[in-house]
């Protein structure tokens, strides 16, 4: 990097955002005011423009565009391909399929494979980008429009500073430095964009000096498409040119919330059920002109009213052209209720479906960003209540996109000043748009030792998984960067293999101590760090030691060393994520499926109102069309199946158009929502199908009615005792001696699927003793009719079984009441009845502190096994002492839990 900063001419800051990548620049000698790159884009109509500002678009063109759009840039050898910038966003209002946007955001996206072309999410066309690869495009259309400008001063010369959000993760930074290195930038610095928007401010030495007697600074920075929050410690110097010293304290949560969130509100508010109906990109290309609306009714004198014409699109669900008008007053009721609400300082941040996924990317479901910003100072309320003597920072800094509008910053002010005793001081940025890529190319002359520098250092503590429930701490947070860290102990490894780590961050409040071992507790997955460890040796194993460092390009570097000090493994971020690693959280390991784009435009065509009235008849192939748009459905992982479940939950009302569509609404949003937990928010989405279903079906027909007692079964083990119970008076109705002897009740039970509503109670583990029992009783009265399907029989062994599969042990029926049963069950003929020789070995099968009379019993059952010669796995389980695990599952009771679940 010295090299670089020694012979390069200019200090460049590129600020590559979500929706804007802005360069500045500065003579690497000398005293001088950043300047902005003019970067040349093709527009719409073939013309070239240069602007400051490159739209983070990138325009695909189809096989019929190739010849007919020819972009001609100024300099050689451009891609003839794709358009970048302003044109393209234009070219993306008719062609939405074709726009790729929001590269940044993808990037940082754990659950989707960065390296893969997804992108545009949901469309259908066939030449894509992957979150990569776009950025890579981004950064060499800023390098060619620099090296057109400055051919004597090539980009890949300059010393440059590249920025991020404050809480990207680290693998997050490790993929936009790749992409900066595939763009030809091989030497470049890293830099948060709060710091950058600091070095921005305090590059006038007036500015500077009024922070003097402040303590504590908090950035807030709000742009497209994230919001950043950081803490900023203020001392006054005793030693250097400068009036005070600086220090970056705390960093927020990556939040995927910027005016993104606002122009889709302002897309939702013209007519929210044609705009719901509207596939991804269709949407993208609106959300495009809501864009230039908000800007508007937000700014200096803004008009009451404005129309948008919203184009025709593929879709045809808002046909030809069309006028909107949008309200002024709608938006801001928007704002004051929905984004930046007035709330109390120790507000939590709340849960909702808000947002859910509706442009691919998992937008924050709580769109509030003052509660956002409430959490984060609660969080951080003991290092600001130590520098300022009070809960609140005595200073703040808004940069970002947002805050060109006066209104939103008016307005997050009032919010500001109503949680702190004193009124904070504004530090007003001039520039919002361009702050981060100016400060950017001042960070690079402090530096140099020119200006002030902001100290930081690693923004949180992080550790490594080493074995099942034991995490070794590597990099306590507020390392400073180039300073290395090892490990004293020593840990064995392979060679000839290859060896996974998987790396977690820390709640703040952790105190991380470098080679202590820790529990999980306040630890968050990351990713995984992977080598293949050569060797002269194979499969030999070797000791090794780990040294860690945050480098000087702000990327985290983790190596393994071998005791002759010559072999040394670094480790990487692994391309694929498997769940195997055990996080807290199984789904946000898996990756979506890359199909999960084209999956939820397919469900919205099929259950969607306006969608239905285009492709009635799309439900019944619906199987098979995801099967084949995401594989066999048994290969689902946990993370594709969950965000099936939510694109479901948000077409729930036209669930009801016909029986097909709400049968098969009901087995696609059980088969997905199995077993009822293991997921984040899975707690939320039960109760959303339970709101959705509680009246029961809208067709009274068979098929339907065994897809909605065959959902609870599926999603029972997410069900409370309450609603476990409501189902169980359910079956009540009929199969009480009451209900049995009701001509009304049994002839109701003709279409309510009568086999599926018994194997529902069977899953029901959380029933008291009584209930299960009771239920019990009905049913062996049932099975001494020989016409009666020996369903019954595996209802029986479920609810009886010595292991419960989801339920608290504690919760198992009492041994004594097994006794009877087990008689009854050793008297049938298992040939004939096998689910009573399936209940019998769920019910005796070994279990702690059982009694000596239940194993004379199970001497007995394991006799009859043999002799009716029953599945060898059952003979198994009967002896088995371990729990029982997925396979055994899928053999025992028919169904197995999604790939990736942890119980």
């Amino acid at each position: 990097m010295a090299q670089t900063a020694s012979r390069s001419s200019y200090r460049v800051g590129i600020d590559l955002g979500t929706t804007n990548c802005v360069v500045s620049y500065v003579p690497a000698y000398g005293q001088a005011e950043p300047e902005l790159l003019p970067i040349p884009q093709v527009m719409a109509d073939g013309s070239v423009q240069e602007l400051t500002h490159l739209p983070s678009a990138i325009y695909v063109l189809a096989s019929d565009e190739i010849g007919k759009i020819d972009p001609v840039l100024p300099w050689r050898h451009h891609d003839k391909e794709r358009i970048v910038g302003a044109g393209a966003l234009t070219l993306g209002q008719r062609r939405a399929g074709q726009l790729v946007q929001s590269a940044k955001s993808w990037l940082s996206h754990r659950q989707v494979d960065r390296r893969s072309a997804i992108l545009p999410w949901a469309s259908e066309f066939p030449k894509k980008l992957s979150p990569l690869e776009a950025s890579k495009v981004l950064l060499l259309h800023i390098k060619q429009s620099w090296n057109h400008r400055f051919a004597e001063a090539p980009l890949e010369s300059q010393s440059i500073a590249l920025t991020l959000p404050a809480s990207f993760d680290e693998e997050a930074r490790a993929l936009t430095l790749e992409a900066a290195k595939l763009a030809g930038l091989q030497d470049l610095y890293l830099l948060e964009e709060p710091q950058a928007a600091c070095y921005h401010y305090i590059s006038d030495d007036g500015k500077l000096a009024a922070l003097a007697d402040k303590k504590m600074l908090l950035v807030v920075d709000i742009g497209g498409g994230t919001s950043d929050f950081s803490l900023v410690a203020i001392k006054s110097a005793s030693s250097n040119n400068s009036s005070v010293s600086l220090k970056r304290v705390a960093v927020g949560e990556h939040l995927l919330l910027g005016g993104d969130n606002l122009d889709q509100a302002l897309a939702f508010q013209l007519d929210p059920k044609q705009i719901s109906a509207l596939s991804a990109t269709r949407l993208a290309a609106l959300v495009q002109q809501t864009r230039q609306a908000k800007e508007t009714l937000l700014g200096d004198g803004a008009p009451d009213s404005l129309s948008i014409t919203v184009l025709g699109g593929g879709s045809r669900l808002i046909g030809g052209s069309q006028k909107f008008d949008v309200s002024r007053d709608a938006l801001l009721e928007q704002i004051h209720n929905g984004f930046f609400p007035l709330v109390n300082g120790n507000d939590k941040v709340q849960k909702s479906d808000y947002a859910m996924h509706t442009l691919g990317l998992p937008y924050e479901s709580d769109p509030a960003f003052t509660r956002h910003l409430a959490a984060f100072l609660q969080q951080h309320k003991t290092v600001i209540e130590a520098a300022t003597g009070s809960p609140m920072p005595d200073a703040v800094l808004f940069n970002g996109g947002l805050f060109n509008s006066p209104v939103l910053k008016t307005r997050l002010l009032e919010q500001l000043n109503t949680w702190s005793s004193e009124p904070i001081l504004v530090c007003s940025a001039d520039e919002p748009n361009d702050a981060v890529a100016k400060g950017a190319a001042m960070y690079l002359s402090a530096l140099a030792g020119e200006s002030t520098r902001i100290e930081s250092g690693v923004a949180h503590s992080l550790y490594l998984k080493l074995g099942e429930d034991q995490f070794v701490g590597i990099l306590p947070k507020g390392t400073l960067k180039g300073e290395t860290i090892r490990l004293e102990q020593e840990f064995f490894v392979t060679l000839g293999q290859q060896v996974q780590f998987p790396l977690f961050r820390s709640d703040d409040h952790i105190d991380c101590i470098v080679g202590n071992l820790r529990d999980q507790n306040g630890l968050h997955y990351i990713s995984t760090l992977m080598t293949e460890l050569d060797g002269s040796i194979d499969l030999q194993e070797t000791a090794v030691t780990l040294s860690v460092q945050m480098t000087e390009v702000g990327v985290l570097q983790v190596q393994l060393c071998a005791h002759n000090q010559k072999d040394q493994w670094r480790l990487e971020f692994s391309t694929h994520v498997g769940s195997s690693q055990g996080s807290e959280q199984a789904d946000e390991n898996d990756l979506l499926h890359a199909n999960m784009g084209q999956a939820e435009e397919h469900l919205a065509k099929c259950f969607s109102s306006a969608g239905q009235k285009q492709n009635p008849d799309l439900v019944k192939s619906l199987k098979q069309d995801l099967d084949q748009l995401l594989g066999n459905r048994d290969d689902w992982n946990l993370a594709t199946s969950r965000r099936l479940v939510d694109k479901l939950l948000s077409v729930k009302s036209a669930r009801t158009k016909s029986a097909p569509h709400e049968r098969q609404w009901l087995q696609l949003m059980g088969y997905c929502l199995r077993p009822g937990f293991g997921a984040k928010d899975d707690m939320t989405r039960v109760q959303q199908v339970v709101n959705t279903t509680k009246a029961g079906t809208q067709f009274d027909t068979a098929p339907v009615w065994g897809q909605y007692w065959t959902l609870y079964r599926r999603i029972a083990g997410g069900l409370s005792v309450e609603q476990q119970t409501h189902l169980f008076k359910q079956f009540s109705q009929y199969y009480s001696p009451t209900g049995q002897r009701s001509r009304d009740k049994m002839k109701a039970l003709t279409t309510k699927s009568s086999d599926d509503l018994i194997r529902l109670v069977g899953a029901l583990e959380s029933l008291s003793n009584e209930d299960k029992v009771t239920t019990i009783d009905w049913l062996l009265k049932r099975l001494q009719k020989t016409s009666e399907p020996d369903t019954a029989w595996w209802t029986i062994g479920r609810i009886a079984s010595r292991h419960l599969l989801f339920g608290k042990q504690e919760q198992r029926i009492v041994e004594d009441k097994l006794f009877p049963i087990l008689e009854v069950a050793l008297k049938e003929d298992w040939k004939k009845r096998k689910q009573a020789g399936l209940a019998a070995v769920l019910m005796c099968q070994v279990s702690v502190e059982e009694s000596d009379k239940l194993s004379a019993m199970r001497k007995k059952v394991e006799n009859k096994l043999k002799k009716d010669k029953c599945p060898i796995q059952w003979l198994e389980r009967l002896e088995s002492q371990i729990e029982i695990n997925s396979d055994e599952l899928n053999a025992l009771v028919g169904e197995s839990l999604p790939i990736g679940l942890r119980l």
